[in-house]
């Protein structure tokens, strides 16, 4: 019997976005031009400078992208995002990294049958979070590959300026182009198509060197720093109805972060958080991609492995349904509800059909090591204003 495994990219944003931009909270100073959302819209390429002057710099093995640098390229990408944008966005699936060894796909991949793959887990359907009872600290990305508007799933993780994202490096490069991702945002606590605790434009992409570099899936996995936030306020000018960005602070501030952890043992009960909302092998799509889905459980006590993704040491968590949309968000260790916090120690990569049958049951993150523990390092000491 085939086994099936496939990325559990950013899927199509449903309906009810319209209003996602300007249905937040109390106005506080404006911090950009009134015009700036009547601006013509540009793209702000993700090769633009890095933190040390070059594009795709490399240090200690870690690898800086430059997304939106400057005061300007914020605003630019701030204008690219308009509702019927973020709308548009649709599924993700990208390919592997084009190699004279490795074949891109753009479907799932087939995998031999392991010894970790049998006897797993039934699968259990992911749990609903309540807008009000979901960690404010996750929510969804959206970028821009080629000509097509894509998003994932991501969280907001503790650094001293309190400015951090992770998600998955997929989420961020796109390994077919060889380059980043385009226009990338982080909205935190997105549900339903409202953005309650503003919008962040990334500043600088932190990856490990061996994902762009070879498409390590080893290594999918990366650290965002953003721009203080923003949200839509509306005004009206010379009888024209018009919006500005206004400025709602740090990201950390606005919604908290969980707490990076690495080199944890394998066999640890997890929390893993995310948008899902592709359809299973068999058709069916019982995720919108409009709220938090949480899925719960004990990781293998084995590593797992994907060739074809140059998957080496895989976590994998049985038992979870989710589908395409999933990817980049985090999985938590000791999450408190109450409190809001957890320790960070993976993020979706990839979604597995154990079973065989039409439904998906697992997913699996890279092993969050002392590798990764640079690359979280060198994004944390980034500050953006």
């Amino acid at each position: 019997m085939t086994r099936k495994l496939a990325l559990a990219g950013g899927v199509a944003a449903a309906a009810g976005l319209a209003a996602v931009l300007w249905s937040q909270g109390p106005a506080t100073p404006a911090t950009a031009s009134p015009q700036l959302a009547a601006a013509p819209v540009s793209v702000v390429s993700g090769l633009g400078r890095s933190v040390a002057g070059d594009s795709g710099v490399s240090r200690d093995g870690v690898s800086s992208f430059a997304l939106a640098p400057k005061q300007a390229d914020k605003e630019r990408v701030a204008a690219y995002w308009s509702p019927d944008r973020l709308k548009q966005a649709s599924s993700y699936v990208p390919s592997t990294k084009p190699s004279p060894s490795v074949k891109s796909t753009t479907s799932a991949l087939e995998m031999l049958p392991t010894a970790a793959s049998r006897g797993a887990t039934p699968p259990r359907r992911a749990a609903a979070s309540a807008p009000g009872d979901a960690p404010p600290m996750v929510g969804k990305v959206f970028f821009k590959v080629g000509d097509k508007q894509y998003w994932c799933s991501a969280s907001a993780v503790h650094s001293a300026h309190r400015n951090l994202v992770a998600t998955a490096g997929h989420c961020a490069y796109a390994l077919a182009q060889d380059k980043p991702v385009e226009n990338w945002i982080f909205i935190p606590s997105y549900h339903d198509g409202v953005a309650p605790k503003g919008i962040f434009v990334g500043h600088t992409l932190y990856m490990h060197e061996d994902f762009a570099g070879q498409g390590d899936f080893d290594r999918d996995y990366a650290f965002v720093t953003v721009h203080r936030g923003f949200t839509w306020q509306p005004y009206t000018q010379q009888g024209r109805f018009r919006y500005r960005a206004v400025d709602v602070g740090r990201l950390e501030d606005k919604v908290g972060a969980f707490l990076f952890t690495s080199a944890k043992p394998l066999a640890r009960r997890v929390s893993a958080f995310g948008y899902p909302a592709g359809a299973h092998p068999d058709g069916t799509r019982p995720y919108d991609g409009q709220t938090v889905r949480t899925c719960s459980g004990t990781t293998e006590k084995k590593i797992v492995s994907a060739p074809t993704w140059q998957l080496e040491h895989g976590v994998r968590l049985p038992g979870c349904t989710f589908t395409a949309g999933a990817s980049g968000g985090p999985w938590v260790v000791g999450y408190n509800p109450a409190k809001r916090t957890g320790h960070l120690t993976g993020v979706t990569s990839l979604t597995w059909n154990l079973s065989g049958g039409g439904r998906l049951d697992a997913v699996s993150t890279p092993y969050f090591n002392t590798l990764t523990r640079r690359v979280y390092a060198q994004a944390g000491r980034q500050g953006t204003g």
